[in-house]
């Protein structure tokens, strides 16, 4: 939003700028007439730039709207039991093995746990997990 702030207060000394080149005087020699509109080139090309910047920050923001929002679909289609999130199954219960709990708070990622010689294991971040409760698919 700094970057909008800017913008806007660099498009403020450019309609300034733009005022005074209209109330020169035709007396006034070429080139203070000349260093006017080099102020005013240059107010607009910072205007130009901070709202290039903003236009980048804002399509940064969206996309993370965006994988927010996929986030929380995914969360609510899932199930908590005993500290695990399992897939939600159309009864409403937990369905399958549980996603790790790491994972998720870390990275906002889902990984199933796996099962290897009696303890579950996730296979992304390698925790492991004393055995946790499988449902039937």
């Amino acid at each position: 939003m700094v970057d909008i702030m800017t913008a806007l207060a660099t498009a403020g000394q450019a309609i300034k700028l733009a005022q005074e080149l209209r109330g020169i005087d035709k007396a006034i020699n070429a080139a203070e007439f000349k260093l006017k509109i080099a102020d005013l080139t240059v107010a607009l090309s910072e205007i130009k730039l901070a709202l290039a910047e903003a236009k980048e920050e804002l399509t940064g923001k969206d996309a993370e709207i965006a994988a927010l929002k996929k986030q929380f679909q995914r969360s609510a289609q899932t199930i908590e039991v005993k500290g695990f999130k399992y897939k939600k199954g159309e009864d409403g219960k937990p369905k399958g093995a549980a996603f790790c709990p790491v994972c998720e708070q870390k990275h906002g990622q889902f990984y199933h746990l796996t099962r290897l010689m009696g303890k579950d294991v996730c296979p992304h971040c390698k925790a492991v997990f004393e055995r946790v409760m499988i449902y039937g698919e």
